[in-house]
């Protein structure tokens, strides 16, 4: 049976995702899934194609209260370092 949660995406430069998971553990977050060598393009052009790669970061978080202290935790070092945070709904069969 699918279960309701939100999906958070982060996607930061590869050197900022251990400071990533030191506030996702901070927040109790212990699951996820990482991805390195993202690349694609926005606002500020391509990225993921120089010296520094990026990194997408996936949590499925089936608390939703937890979201918006993570965000106002992480969003300092995406302001300072760049970076992409997004919340999603959606839904899942837990195993």
């Amino acid at each position: 049976m699918l279960e309701s949660v939100k999906k958070i995406e982060i996607i930061v430069s590869d050197p900022e995702v251990p400071s990533v998971l030191k506030i996702l553990k901070k927040h109790g977050i212990e699951r996820y899934t990482i991805i390195h060598n993202v690349s694609g393009c926005g606002e500020h052009g391509s990225y993921g194609d120089d010296l520094i790669t990026n990194s997408y970061i996936m949590i499925i978080c089936p608390n939703p209260e937890i979201i918006e202290p993570l965000s106002n935790a992480i969003q300092p070092l995406l302001n300072k370092l760049g970076g992409i945070f997004i919340v999603n709904d959606a839904q899942w069969i837990a195993h």
